[in-house]
């Protein structure tokens, strides 16, 4: 007897399951986050403006007590959330149990930021409603007794709110991309000024400038460390971690310049224990000594070093790159002059990232823009060194390498991998895609076409697989994976600018199809 037809879904289920792939679990825990505080808002007003013991004050100060008050127990719960979400240690560990199927972890940096953001927003508001507090008390008072100005800037709770809030405000403005990617070094100190923050934070309540009729509402003291002092003692401990870690000089044992301004940088760490897609935080104290700065590892766990690929684009790298002897002018230029010995730089991590997940799907598809190419070479060389090893890849059948370029001569930065790769052929299990975004010049072009015609090879990059000229047409890309891998799971990881990784997430839900049969696109991108 023939089974019966599974009932087909309907479409708005089928969206539903489709929306569940990607989208469920960051919205879900942002809804509730949201709920959370407007819960938390609604019940501190209320509670304030019922309570018998603030009736003066409410005849005073109206709703500006209520308002104010609330607001600050808000700014109180997400300070006590915002230190967990930079515990890289922790997140690391959590991210490899079952939970990672329900918390996205990985977007931890996405959730900090969206904590400060309702800190500032929060501030705001409490600011404001002490402000309207302030002049309702000086013409309830008159301004021969006391002034808001006074208040304000004189007194406890009006001083350390100040300075709160100037923190508050130099954190954020250093934290906005176009200072963050080209002047970490300002983003970095500044973004210590929350310590004066959480100091200033502890300090303010203290004062109880506000005491209600009969004193009941400073009975329990300020309430801030209660909110904050769990997790200041799981990041004091990721600190302290840290710095026991990193202090630990790390000598560098090789360096190779690459062309288009990327400088590879090998070093031997006995004690260092990675996986494929991870990243540290290099620190070189010749160049500055508090500075610690994020790269993806290039290396395989199977080696016996521990390489970096470091594109020079900033203050630090410029000044890290010239310590190594590098020196790039324009391409012609670009020179190497040995120096006489190499700086020692000390290492923090590795820390897991979304491109570790890989090898938990049949299919996966690796996308690199420029330098952000460097977690997938790692993942790459540990596929090699694998098969090579006929070691189980577990569930990874069949991956997809696509490599967007500006400049041709980027691709020399990993060609020899590359063509290793292609060499070893693995049985079809990797089809490289390369594609050059920019133009060629008329020599160029004939150097192309000569090379195509006389040889089996890509004249740009060597590979058997020929250089695509132009953006690639995702549409496109992701059909054909889709109708090549029917009723699979298929990873999408990409490392590159914001643009891409929007076009890239929107083609994985586009694409998706959680019905019987269907192809479904995880995405993940680097985030650090």
């Amino acid at each position: 007897m023939d089974r019966p037809a599974r009932p087909r879904k309907s479409k708005w289920r089928l969206e539903f399951d489709n929306y569940l792939v990607n989208e469920a679990p960051k919205h879900f825990w942002l809804a509730v986050w949201v709920i959370a505080q407007i819960a938390y808002f609604v019940q501190s007003y209320y509670q304030l403006w019922t309570s018998p013991v603030t009736n003066t004050f409410r005849v005073v100060l109206s709703h500006g007590l209520p308002i104010a008050r609330a607001a600050a127990n808000l700014i109180n719960l997400n300070s006590a959330i915002l230190l967990f979400t930079v515990c890289r240690n922790i997140i690391s560990i959590v991210r490899t149990t079952f939970l990672a199927r329900y918390v996205p972890f990985d977007k931890n940096i996405t959730f900090h930021i969206c904590i400060a953001w309702a800190i500032v927003f929060w501030s705001f508001v409490h600011c404001a409603g002490h402000f309207y507090n302030f002049y309702a008390v000086e013409l309830f008072l008159g301004g021969d007794v006391v002034t808001a100005s006074q208040i304000n800037f004189l007194s406890g709770p009006g001083s350390t709110g100040q300075i709160i809030t100037i923190s508050l405000f130099l954190m954020v403005t250093s934290a906005m991309e176009a200072v963050r990617r080209k002047h970490f070094e300002i983003f970095w100190f500044t973004h210590h000024l929350f310590i004066v923050f959480f100091g200033g934070t502890l300090m303010h309540g203290s004062f109880c400038l506000i005491k209600g009729d009969t004193g009941d509402v400073c009975r329990g003291g300020p309430t801030f460390w209660k909110f904050w002092i769990a997790s200041a003692v799981f990041y004091l401990a990721e600190r302290i971690l840290r710095e026991v870690r990193g202090r630990a000089k790390t000598y560098i044992s090789k360096v190779v310049q690459h062309p288009s301004n990327v400088v590879e940088v090998q070093f031997t760490k006995p004690s260092f224990k990675q996986q494929a897609g991870q990243y540290i935080f290099i620190s070189c104290p010749e160049i500055a000594t508090y500075e610690w700065h994020p790269f993806t590892l290039t290396s395989s766990p199977n080696e016996p070093f521990v390489s970096l690929h470091i594109r020079v684009v900033g203050d630090w790298t410029t000044a890290f790159a010239r310590r190594l002897g590098c020196r790039f002018g324009n391409k012609d230029e670009a020179t190497m002059t040995p120096p006489s010995s190499l700086p020692f730089v000390m290492i923090d991590g590795p820390y897991g990232s979304a491109s570790e997940d890989v090898f938990d799907f049949e299919v996966g598809i690796l996308v690199g823009a420029g330098i952000g190419v460097t977690p997938f070479a790692s993942i790459l060389k540990t596929i090699w060194y694998r098969v090579k090893l006929a070691d189980s890849l577990v569930k990874l059948k069949k991956v997809y390498f696509v490599w967007v370029c500006r400049d041709k001569e980027a691709f020399e930065w990993f060609q020899d991998l590359l063509l290793t790769i292609e060499e070893e052929n693995l049985d079809g299990f990797l089809d490289i895609m390369t594609y050059l975004t920019a133009g060629l010049k008329p020599n160029e072009i004939r150097n192309v076409i000569l090379n195509d015609e006389e040889g089996g090879k890509d004249a740009i990059t060597g590979l058997r697989s020929r250089t695509l000229f132009g953006r690639p047409n995702w549409d496109v890309v992701f059909k054909t994976i889709r109708d090549t891998h029917p009723a699979t799971d298929v990873g999408v990881f990409f490392c590159g600018p914001k643009v891409l990784s929007a076009t890239l997430h929107k083609a994985s839900n586009k694409w998706t199809d959680a019905g019987e049969g269907g192809t479904r696109f995880f995405y993940g991108k680097e985030n650090f």
